[in-house]
């Protein structure tokens, strides 16, 4: 049997070796892990250089710019809508011909039109007539009653000489009483008619001219709705109405079109505006007065922001580019074009070129270049960056050559050997 301490010494040795065993387990596992942290930190910073991509710093000129899709677009284009309710009888052009105010593009018809405006020529007719009528047979009033004064005027002088005899007769007692008194009342008749003869005529003149006023506004009247019936027979004739290209015919022969319809459209060719669609969220930094690019993918155009409009459509904003007068022979409404508008310009700073999987930040850390094959991590403050260029404040000078390749992995080594 073993004695109490022979049993307390075997408890002794048994966790004295349990120790040992704890510590050299620790001691494996930490050459272990610096084994094998200094194998992987040796693969890590050895890195091929042609799977980089390598730029140098330069000094120029930085342009921070917004693209966008657009058009050109005609300044002055004119919508032709029918003016009556008609049928297209025949399409005289077509498409892409050239106009003039006067060049007729359809011929359109409509028999009520044509009925209507008929019976009003008619009317006007018969109205103009009755007001000549009229005018003679006021012509002629005024003859006899200036003949009727003149009767009158010559009568009543033979009234007031008969008169005048008989007053001499009566006081000669040689002829009758009642021989005198018809002579002096026939005398007051015939110069009470005269008086009234004379008025009349005097108040003649004014009364024709009353009359003929309502004849002639009628005859006006008549005229007027002749003329308006009249420019409606001749827009059945649809003219071009100014000079440009006919871009767009909406009807065909022997369609039947309401007022209103819309016809066709035609565009000055050569005075044209581009219209660039901007995205919503780059709007803010277009204003009036910046400068543009215009790309027709044969040639390039300068022109300047003219306007913005304020709403937003599908996501997007619509600005005017005005463009210069002279343009290039491919210029055209409706042509697709891209648009670089110029918001921010910077002139004489260190640039590098801006990879494309670039995130704006204000400071990074880059590797730089050094003469023995090694490439150092660097801290580089970064400034406004453009579409493929991005602003150097420190940290780089120019002629210095970077890694612009993804090196997230490779940020917790100082230095990277390339081979």
């Amino acid at each position: 049997m073993q004695t109490i301490l022979e049993s307390q010494n075997n408890d002794n040795n048994a966790k004295k070796t349990t120790v040992i065993i704890a510590i050299a387990a620790v001691i494996s596992c930490s050459v272990f892990a610096f084994y094998f942290w200094s194998n992987n930190s040796d693969n890590a910073s050895n890195i091929d250089l042609d799977d980089l991509v390598i730029a140098t710093v330069k000094s120029g000129d930085l342009i921070q710019d917004v693209r966008a899709p657009g058009n050109l677009i005609a300044k002055n284009r004119q919508w032709l809508s029918a003016r009556v309710s008609a049928k297209v009888t025949k399409r005289l052009l077509e498409p892409g011909a050239i106009v003039t105010p006067e060049s007729i593009i359809l011929q359109l018809s409509s028999p009520e039109l044509m009925q209507q405006y008929k019976r009003v020529q008619i009317d006007h007719k018969v109205a103009q007539a009755q007001l000549e009528a009229l005018k003679e047979t006021q012509k002629s009033a005024n003859q006899k009653k200036q003949a009727d004064v003149k009767l009158l005027d010559i009568e009543n002088q033979q009234a007031i000489a008969d008169a005048s005899v008989k007053r001499q007769l009566i006081g000669k007692k040689i002829i009758p009483l009642y021989q005198y008194n018809e002579a002096i009342l026939r005398e007051k008749k015939l110069t009470l008619e005269l008086e009234i003869a004379r008025f009349e005529l005097q108040q003649l003149p004014r009364l024709q001219v009353s009359l003929l006023n309502v004849e002639q506004a009628k005859v006006e009247q008549q005229l007027l709705q002749l003329t308006l019936l009249s420019e409606q027979v001749e827009r059945l004739n649809v003219r071009a109405q100014m000079h440009g290209v006919l871009q767009s015919i909406a009807v065909e022969e022997g369609q039947e079109v309401v007022k209103g319809t819309t016809l066709a459209r035609v565009a000055d060719q050569k005075n044209l505006k581009a219209e660039l669609r901007i995205q919503e969220s780059q709007a803010r930094d277009i204003q009036i007065g910046q400068a543009v690019e215009i790309d027709t993918r044969r040639s390039k155009i300068n022109g300047i922001v003219s306007r913005i409009d304020p709403a937003v459509v599908n996501g997007t904003v619509t600005i005017d580019v005005e463009l210069p007068k002279e343009l290039p022979s491919e210029a055209r409404p409706d042509l697709r074009v891209n648009g670089i508008v110029e918001i921010k310009r910077l002139d004489n700073v260190l640039l590098l070129a801006k990879p494309a999987h670039w995130q704006d930040r204000k400071t990074v850390f880059l590797f730089k270049l050094t003469g023995d094959s090694q490439a150092t991590r660097t801290k580089v403050a970064i400034g406004d960056s453009s579409t493929n260029s991005i602003q150097l404040l420190s940290g780089l000078a120019k002629g210095e050559q970077v890694i612009m390749s993804d090196t997230s992995n490779f940020q917790q080594y100082p230095t990277l050997t390339l081979n």
